[in-house]
Parts: structure tokens; sequence; C-alpha cells
């Protein structure tokens, strides 16, 4: 299993057949999600009775894979467990000051029962910095993580690292109305003659119109380069829509679209349109049920493939039902990556279809210090390699 060290999705870390070398491009979603009451809440966000200082705590996890090298014609089956300490720090966030600082650190101690060779440690870390006046809010994030896993693209076992840092700003110059800009900057290196890491550098500049206290809507201009050994310098120019819908808890919805122009130095004077968008929704269907989907569409240069580009197109949803102590979701995640050549290409490289679909469980143990959780994933493949995987985990998390 992919160890991301607590790096998830936003619907809980449903994913089982992990992607090593696609890093995260942007999101077109990024202005709107800045412009919300209050900032975006980011991945260290604290509890809301915490009033600065550190916490740390423990977790184990098991995970049984039936076919961890998602081989199609001899799968071979793992037993890897992980050791995860964590230890995070927080500025007073109820205490009114405009600054406030955020950071974390937590190892992975990864273990495998048939393939020893591969135990390691992987690091993951990061800083926020936030700060919050009248009518600006900035903010400043830097990530580090060293990457494991078996890659859904490549069908071997990967590792690597990614850097990960960026700035948001948004300001207030009407009572309706804000302007925004984001830029972000994403590293990867697999530390491998066989796989090629890329650079990554996106800014974003765009407005905001509050039509409504529950409707909003604005444009957004982004810029967006990419650089590869394998595909060289890819340049993005895309103008967007951007909508989002509020109903106080219940509802949020949040959604992009538009058209990007993109061309490549290694195909002189050519350029490609296309569309690009993205999408996440949350519906609370009433006070123990609710639903959240999530529409990702990311193009980044192919790790091991000369000249070749991955557009990759994710979908996920999960519906959550909230028990007394404890809680049981049912999701599913499609992927559909769609190889494109950017150059002169000499093999066809067949386009890979990913579908997962999980059920997973939660609850407090012993006065609410101790999280069970557990999950059985499915998936299968189609594509270059025919393939499918049971994953079953179960893992505990210790607060002190």
């Amino acid at each position: 299993m992919l160890a991301l060290n607590g790096l998830c999705l936003p619907l809980g870390c449903s994913v089982s057949a992990q992607v090593v070398t696609t890093p995260y491009q942007g999101s077109p979603l990024l202005g709107l999600r800045g412009l919300q009451a209050g900032g975006e809440a980011t991945p260290f966000a604290p509890p809301a009775e915490l009033k600065g200082g550190f916490t740390w705590g423990l977790g184990v996890t098991t995970t049984y894979d039936s076919n961890f090298f998602l081989s199609q014609d001899h799968p071979q089956s793992e037993l890897t467990t992980d050791v995860l300490p964590w230890i995070k720090y927080y500025s007073d966030p109820t205490g009114g000051a405009p600054f406030s600082l955020s950071a974390n650190y937590q190892p992975n101690i990864r273990t495998y029962l048939n393939n020893s060779n591969l135990d390691g440690i992987d690091h993951s870390g990061g800083v926020s910095l936030k700060a919050q006046g009248a009518k600006t809010l900035l903010e400043a994030y830097l990530n580090y993580s060293t990457l494991s896993g078996t890659d859904r693209l490549s069908g071997t076992f990967v590792t690597g690292t990614d850097f990960t840092a960026g700035m948001r700003a948004t300001y207030q110059i009407a009572p309706r109305t804000s302007l925004f800009a984001n830029l972000s900057f994403d590293k990867t290196d697999y530390g491998s003659s066989t796989m090629v890491g890329s650079d990554i550098f996106m800014a974003q500049v765009g407005g905001f119109w509050s039509a409504t206290e529950r409707f909003s809507l604005g444009p957004a201009f982004s810029f967006t380069r990419d650089q590869s050994e394998n595909t060289g310098i890819r340049d993005i120019w895309s103008l967007s829509m951007q909508a989002r819908y509020l109903l106080g808890n219940k509802l949020q919805f949040i959604a992009a679209l538009g058209l990007q122009d993109s061309t490549n130095s290694r195909e002189a004077g050519k350029s490609s349109l296309g569309l690009t968008g993205g999408l996440t929704a949350s519906y609370a269907i009433n006070e123990r049920l609710q639903w959240d989907t999530s529409v990702q569409y990311n193009t980044v240069p192919s790790a091991t493939d000369v000249n070749y580009v991955v557009n990759n197109l994710s979908v996920s949803t999960i519906l959550t039902r909230q028990l007394l102590r404890s809680s049981v979701g049912l999701g599913v995640e499609m992927n559909f990556a769609d190889y494109t050549g950017v150059g002169t290409v000499n093999t066809n490289v067949s386009n890979q279809d990913n579908l997962s679909i999980f059920l997973s469980y939660h609850r407090k143990l012993f006065s609410d210090r101790v999280d069970f959780d557990s999950s059985i994933h499915y998936s299968v493949n189609r594509g270059d390699a025919d393939w499918s995987q049971w994953q079953i985990t179960a893992g505990l998390r210790y607060a002190f």
C-alpha cells in the first residue's frame, strides 16, 4: 500500500491502488476554496478546543494485499505493517492573533512480511503560516514527503520524494467582491534511471462576486509550466469560470469549467486546445447521512514513457452513515488515465482505466482518545495490464 504519510483525499483516503508517479498539478478550484469564510481548511487544522501548543500520537496499521505488485498473471500477496508516530504544533487559533502558525511531522515505519528488502522509513512534514487582516488573507505553506508504494501506472514498486510550496492571497475590494491569487510549485524525484521526476509551477489570478449569501461566481486565469526530461517544457494557459453554492452546513458545491491551450517544446508551432475544470460537492442528507463527491482532471508528464503526458480523470464518491459512536462508509472511485504523445514516440502506450469499490468503518474507543479504522477495497484495472486486487486494512491511532 502506498505510504502517503497521512496525505489523504477529501473522501477519506479511499484509493487503494495508488498513483505515485502522477503528482498533484494544482486544481482550478483553488481560487474559490481560498475565498471561503475563514479561509480554506488546511491539513493542519487544529481541534476547536485547542488553544495552541503541541499534540502528538501514535498509529499502527496492518494491510493485507492480494496482489501487491499489481501483476496480471502471477499475483503475490503481502502483509504490510505501518507504524506512524506523529507530532503537530499550532499557535493559538482562537486568541484573535493576526498571525497563526501550524507545523507537523510524521515518519512512517514500513515493514513487509514477504518482501523485507522493501522495509524502510518514509517521512512527511510541513508548515503553514496564515495572516488575517480586515480585508486581506495571506497564506503560505511548505510540505515535503518521501513516497513509496506499488504504482498503478508503472506497475512497479516506486520510491521517491515530493516537495510542494505555495502562497495564497485574497483581498476584499467591496462588500461582495474580492480578488485572489495563488502561486504553487511541485517537484518530484524518484532517484532512478528508469523513472523521471518533474517540476510543475502554477500561477492563478481571478475575481469573486457574491451574487447572494449562498451563490458566488467569478473568472480565473492561470498559467502552468511543467518540465521533465521525458517531455521537455509544457506551457498551459487557461481561462475558467468558477462557481460556489453554500447552504449552511447542509450543502456545499464548488465547480470550475473553462478552456486551456497548451504548447510543448518538442512540438514547435503546435498548440492543443481542450477543457479544464473540477468539482467538489458535499451534501448532508440528514443528521446521520452524508454524501461527498469529487471530480478532478490533471495533466502531468509521464514518469516512465518518453514524450508522453498523462491525462488523469478521477471521480470519487462516498456515502457515510454516522452511528452512535462510529461511522460506516461505502464508496466508489474511478480513474481514467489517457496517454497523449507530445513529440516523436517510438512505442504505443495503452490507456489505464481503474475502478475501486470500498467499505470503511471508523469507531472511537476509550473515552474518544483512540480511533479504530478498517476498510475493504476491491480494485480492477484494464489497460496495459489487466489485474484485480483485494486490500483489507485495520489500524489504531492514539492521541496523547
